[in-house]
C-alpha cells in the first residue's frame, strides 16, 4: 500500500510540473496605438515593430549620492534603513522593509553612499533609530524633484 501512494504521489507532481502544450502556443501581443486628434489616420504600431539603436541600453536609472552624518553620540549607537516603499497612516509611518535600499550603522565619521534607484522611485524615507530602551525613531523624506541627486541627511 505505502509503494501505491508513493507511486501516486511522483504520478501527481510529474503530471502537474510539465503543463499543458496549450500554455506554451499562448503570446500576447500589445498593440499602442496613437489617439492623435489630428492624425487619426495613422495605423497602430505593434511592439514588435519598434527598432532601437545599438547604443540603446534600455537602462532607466540614476544614481542617488547620499551623505549620511557621523552619530551624534558615543554612548548612543544609530541605526538607519533608507526605503522606497512606504505610507502614513494615522501619523504613523509603515515602511515595507523588504524595499531598503540601504541599512547601516552611523559612524562616528560622515558617510557616503551611492543608491541606483530606478525611475519610479523618486520618493525615499529614511528611518534613524537609536539603539536605546524606548527609542523612536526619527524619519527622515526625500525627494528627486525637491532635492535632485544628493541627499544630506541629517539630525
Amino acid at each position: 500500500m505505502n509503494t501505491y501512494l508513493i507511486t501516486l504521489i511522483m504520478l501527481t507532481i510529474t503530471i502537474t510540473g510539465c503543463g499543458s502544450k496549450e500554455e506554451k502556443k499562448t503570446i500576447k501581443e500589445t498593440v499602442v496605438t496613437n489617439s492623435s486628434v489630428n492624425n487619426p489616420a495613422k495605423e497602430a504600431i505593434k511592439t514588435s515593430d519598434l527598432i532601437s539603436t545599438p547604443d540603446f541600453n534600455f537602462i532607466s536609472s540614476t544614481n542617488l549620492e547620499v551623505v549620511l552624518p557621523a552619530s551624534p553620540s558615543t554612548t548612543v549607537s544609530y541605526f538607519i534603513s533608507i526605503c522606497t516603499d512606504f505610507s502614513k497612516e494615522n501619523d504613523e509611518v509603515i515602511i515595507n522593509y523588504d524595499s531598503c535600499k540601504l541599512r547601516t550603522t552611523l559612524t562616528s565619521s560622515e558617510q557616503t553612499f551611492t543608491l541606483s534607484l530606478s525611475t519610479v522611485e523618486v520618493e525615499l524615507i529614511a528611518q534613524i533609530w537609536p539603539i536605546e530602551e524606548d527609542a523612536q525613531p526619527i524619519n527622515v523624506h526625500w525627494n528627486i524633484a525637491e532635492f535632485g541627486n544628493s541627499w544630506q541627511i541629517s539630525i
